[in-house]
């Protein structure tokens, strides 16, 4: 199960994700919390994610270019910096009580730009430390160490919320930075192939075009974009769920959260576990379609050991989802496209949040909490059933053997 673990490099750069991860879920459930003691607005909830996610749909294409003709160490200390000095800013102005809602929008629109930029860096980096029988295994337990960071950094939160504030949250956020700075210091990168075409805007759309002429992969990046603006966009109402919905407090929150994070754990070691998993198109689309339900249900939720339980379910379909698609296209894209191709993915996934969360907001606040959630479920719920009858050809997906990454 734990295999990718003993090559030095990727257990180094999983170690240093790990903390620096936890550190970020801590400040997102301390901001969202903090937003909503100030403003005590589901649309301003909304907002706020959505100036924080929408540079994935501007710069994330940009952002696979670049990691794919420099160096992508480099590029990722530029970005992980950046992130801990906004963190850092973030916390100087809580503790002297000075932030404002302005000031809070600014802060995660410039989060959002280096976290763009980041992403498929971070991604395209991944198979580089592993060889390829354990890219899956890789990718598996990458995504367990995001989801174990979602399981305890919420809980952390909530408790530090409780008795220390939203500075301390954006305080240890701040330094968990340093831990994945250092493991991008100690690890080995084999330099990138000198790319042939000088032209950045010829390079960035290579990937477009290589994708074009994959209509299987075109339908597999619409399953993160769908749920991305329908079905994710759940968790920017988390604070209103659990205050208003369920009747707790902010350490409620953080166990929720939790929840979440802990079912994705299991999922992700799950799937570590089995190792190059086959009919990989036909479990998206199952992960896809019970997290939708679970989301309607989680709509209808009044306690707080039901809601635990959906979320628990939620957070286990929704990484089965995201990481056999990530793999999918990990394993079937040239080395020299992989993170162009990793920036769509981040686009799909994360540019389409952006607009998800402003809708949820907005219509949390015309409609309700529960209509706005349902709302999503539902319609996530009908488009993953039309491709489950529609599409047999993505849910062969995993059947023959795919293309070694770097193969032309």
């Amino acid at each position: 199960m734990f295999r990718s673990l003993y090559h030095r490099d990727f257990s180094v750069f999983w170690v240093g994700n790990f903390f620096s991860n936890a550190g970020t879920w801590m400040q997102n459930i301390a901001l969202g919390w903090l937003i909503l003691i100030i403003t005590n607005s589901p649309f301003l909830l909304g907002l706020n994610a959505f100036l924080a996610q929408i540079p994935a749909l501007v710069f994330a294409l940009p952002g696979g270019a670049i990691a794919d003709r420099l160096n992508r160490r480099k590029l990722m200390l530029i970005t992980q910096t950046a992130m801990m000095l906004l963190a850092l800013l973030l916390a100087i102005l809580t503790s002297f009580r000075q932030v404002t809602i302005t000031e809070i929008l600014l802060i995660s629109s410039l989060t959002g730009v280096a976290t763009a930029l980041n992403y498929p860096a971070y991604q395209a980096l991944i198979p580089d430390l592993v060889p390829r029988g354990d890219l899956m295994n890789a990718i598996a337990l990458n995504s367990a160490q995001f989801n174990m960071s979602r399981a305890i950094g919420p809980t952390v939160a909530g408790l530090a919320l409780g008795t220390l504030g939203a500075a301390a949250c954006f305080y240890l956020n701040t330094v968990s930075y340093l831990a994945l700075i250092v493991a991008l210091l100690m690890i080995t990168i084999p330099p990138l192939q000198k790319r042939q075409d000088p032209r950045f805007w010829n390079a960035m759309f290579d990937g477009v075009r290589y994708v074009k002429q994959q209509r299987v992969l075109i339908v597999l990046l619409t399953v993160p974009a769908f749920l991305s603006l329908l079905g994710l966009p759940f968790i920017v109402l988390m604070p209103v769920v659990a205050r208003n919905l369920i009747g707790v407090g902010a350490s409620g929150l953080g166990y929720l959260m939790g929840g979440a994070g802990a079912g994705a754990v299991i999922a992700a070691l799950a799937i570590a576990a089995k190792g190059n998993l086959e009919h990989r198109g036909r479990l998206i689309l199952t992960s896809a379609t019970i997290f939708s339900l679970s989301l309607i249900l989680l709509a209808n939720a009044h306690t707080f050991w039901w809601a635990f339980f959906l979320l628990a379910v939620m957070g286990a379909t929704v990484v089965g989802t995201l990481t056999l698609t990530n793999t999918t296209l990990q394993m079937t894209t040239p080395q020299p496209l992989r993170g162009r191709v990793m920036g769509l993915y981040y686009m799909a996934m994360m540019g389409m949040l952006p607009f998800g969360s402003l809708q949820a907001g907005a219509v949390a606040q015309a409609m309700g909490t529960r209509f706005a959630l349902g709302l999503g479920g539902v319609v996530c719920l009908v488009y993953f059933l039309i491709l489950q009858v529609s599409l047999n050809r993505l849910r062969q997906v995993g059947k023959q053997p795919q293309p070694a990454v770097g193969d032309p």
